[in-house]
């Protein structure tokens, strides 16, 4: 997708009011990225020189990069909202119904550059984030970086969570879970899909792996598919699952 950089940078859910026509666009976006499996690795050389945009711009505080991918294809009217949970902390992300989302108290997590700017098509729970303190050339600058490494569908625009801790994620049936790998047994990481920036001596500088896929014995997904799984329709059933799975420490 390409983004003609000449058009103003308005972002759904970041810096525009979010619409319900917003998140109808981030179901369609999601369920046209590639799995994981099938995207290539982003170079270090690109890493870095993202580092140097964000810590230039300041922005590296608030958002962070992120390998642009979906695992599953998300139902007609609902978009993916991750809400965080705590005993254990954790980020539960799955479909929703847009009409059930609260648009004033909901922000965009990824985002993708389209042919039309940034548009998220991952959401998260909670206010969205000030940015009032990143540099007006961010966005441009991103953008033309991506455009000109074609790297629109491969790296995602993240608002990364403050929490410092080493996050593994694991897919359920039409969902994902983010969990700290402290509170994991039988659990390993596998690829990175997140990095975080920082400044340090004035020079930009990628930070140790926050966001990471993990592989509990049978592979990334906690069940294989087409077995039978328990109903998960609030907190406290997604983790009686994850004990019972024997992949949540007690």
């Amino acid at each position: 997708m390409a983004y003609h950089r000449g058009r103003s940078f308005s972002i759904p859910g970041l810096n525009k009011a979010l619409k319900a026509q917003d998140l109808e666009e981030s179901r369609n976006i999601y369920n046209i990225l590639p799995t994981d499996s099938q995207q290539p690795e982003i170079l270090e050389s690109h890493i870095h020189n993202l580092a140097t945009i964000f810590v230039r711009n300041r922005a590296e505080k608030i958002l962070g990069i992120h390998l642009a991918h979906a695992h599953f294809a998300a139902p007609e009217q609902t978009a993916i909202l991750g809400v965080n949970y705590d005993q254990p902390y954790c980020r539960w992300a799955r479909p929703t119904v847009i009409q059930n989302v609260d648009l004033n108290n909901v922000h965009g997590h990824i985002f993708v550059l389209t042919d039309h700017g940034f548009h998220p098509y991952e959401y998260q729970s909670g206010a969205v984030p000030d940015l009032s303190g990143l540099d007006n050339a961010f966005f441009p600058d991103l953008a033309d970086y991506l455009n000109e490494n074609n790297l629109s569908m491969l790296v995602g625009l993240q608002v990364i969570d403050p929490n410092p801790a080493h996050m593994l994620e694991l897919v359920l049936p039409q969902g994902t879970v983010m969990l700290d790998i402290s509170d994991l047994k039988g659990c390993v990481p596998t690829r990175q899909t997140g990095w975080k920036f920082e400044s340090e001596d004035s020079e930009p500088r990628v930070c140790q792996a926050n966001e990471t896929h993990g592989q509990t014995a049978i592979g990334h997904e906690i069940y294989n598919k087409g077995d039978p799984h328990p109903r998960l329709e609030t907190f406290q059933d997604l983790k009686h699952a994850l004990v019972e799975a024997e992949i949540l420490c007690v």
